[in-house]
């Protein structure tokens, strides 16, 4: 019997996975990817002093086992960067304890439905308690709290404590570029999508730019506002369409200050939170154990991004890092400063679980015919994590191979 033919749509952590594992289960797998390089929103960058740093997605965090895995067998290296991820210290708000903290994050655990905002004025006393976890928990989901489901509380992006972070020796995306050069890949660069004609119980026609693949399959990888873009002939049924449509992305940035003398973490507070504006600042170590010679910091939230003018540049966002970390020797070199709201393939930062317009995982996640959907905004509580993206490109390569299987 000839190799099933299957076509991944997106070059990302879920599209890239999904085309891995289905190649090695024998078929022959063809990747669209519309950018010129692979890994979407996992980017990584040298700085002209010689630090790699992440643009997108950086921590991996403790229950990133297929993360770990995938890591392991591609033959790269995970180091510990010193960072304390959930560990941040609050500066420029209302004074608070660390025990107020840890009691406050305690009591957020019972919030039960609603938003955070209206949790956090429910459970939290403390004024400065609950002005530092309004600060933490909006960075961290990219989100207004005021919208935002507090079952996001339970979810491992936005946990509390002293737990470790780890990168990708080399950067995050290398896990990208080593899924993309495994045998049977066949990833296209510079090719986007823009039609995909499918059938309830046969193959499928994609279509980017001049080029059409026949295939018996297809894997969409790309974020929820792309997938609706596509031409669908027929069109989607109305109950994925409504999930496409209902998904929100939190927005975020992150600016990159180069270091006369790095310093390593531990040596001052390394995890540094601007209350008011809702970032945080933090250095960390390479994988040759030496201080990076840059001060990485986030913000978290669209009213942040307003709020430090980002879209006019870094100057007023520079001058705030500078102010709260005066412990830091910055160097002369300029500024890096990364967007993703107005990055044309992401158009934001990750998903979020708005209460207006709540994440319907089941749906998203579910096949339509012969096309099975990936995507960390399909990865359910996984959502808006490098690991989740990984798990939703495995469960839609999975789908694949049973219908794939049920046809024969």
């Amino acid at each position: 019997m000839p190799a099933r033919r299957v076509a991944v749509v997106g070059a990302g952590f879920a599209g890239l996975a999904a085309a891995e594992a289905l190649a090695a289960g024998g078929a022959e797998v063809t990747v669209f990817e519309a950018r010129e390089r692979v890994g979407g929103r996992v980017h990584s960058q040298r700085l002209d002093n010689g630090a790699v740093v992440e643009l997108g997605a950086e921590f991996v965090l403790p229950g990133y086992d297929v993360l770990r895995e995938t890591a392991a067998r591609l033959g790269l290296e995970l180091y510990e960067k010193g960072t304390l991820y959930g560990d941040r210290e609050p500066r420029c708000g209302p004074p608070v304890t660390r025990d107020e903290l840890i009691v406050a994050d305690a009591a957020l655990r019972t919030a039960g439905p609603g938003s955070i905002a209206d949790a956090l004025e429910r459970l939290v006393p403390s004024a400065g308690a609950r002005e530092a976890l309004a600060a933490r928990l909006a960075v961290s989901s990219a989100y207004e709290l005021e919208d935002q489901d507090a079952a996001t509380l339970a979810e491992g992006a936005v946990g509390f404590g002293d737990f470790p972070s780890q990168g990708i020796a080399g950067g995050n995306d290398r896990i990208a570029r080593a899924l993309a050069d495994r045998p049977g890949s066949g990833v296209h660069m510079a090719a986007a999508v823009t039609r995909v004609v499918w059938s309830p119980d046969a193959g499928v026609v994609v279509r980017a730019g001049t080029d059409e693949a026949v295939v018996d399959a297809c894997v969409i990888a790309v974020p929820a506002p792309h997938a609706l873009e596509l031409e669908w002939d027929p069109p989607l049924p109305d109950w994925k369409r409504q999930a496409l449509a209902a998904v929100r992305y939190g927005q975020a940035a992150k600016l990159f200050l180069p270091l006369a003398s790095p310093v390593p973490p531990g040596h001052v507070p390394s995890q540094t939170l601007s209350v008011p504006l809702r970032f945080w600042t933090w250095t960390q170590r390479g994988p040759d154990g030496e201080p990076v010679p840059a001060a990485s910091s986030f913000a978290g939230s669209p009213s942040a991004l307003e709020l430090l003018e980002v879209d006019s540049g870094p100057a007023k966002w520079v001058d705030a890092v500078r102010r709260l970390r005066p412990d830091l020797d910055f160097a002369a070199e300029p500024p890096l400063l990364q967007t993703w709201h107005d990055d044309p393939w992401a158009r934001g930062a990750y998903s979020a679980r708005a209460l207006s317009s709540p994440l319907e995982d089941e749906a998203l996640a579910r096949p339509v015919g012969s096309v099975a959907f990936a995507g960390e905004h399909t990865a359910g509580r996984w959502h808006g994590l490098m690991e989740g993206a990984l798990r939703s490109g495995l469960r839609a390569a999975r789908e694949i191979e049973e219908l794939l299987a049920a046809r024969v």
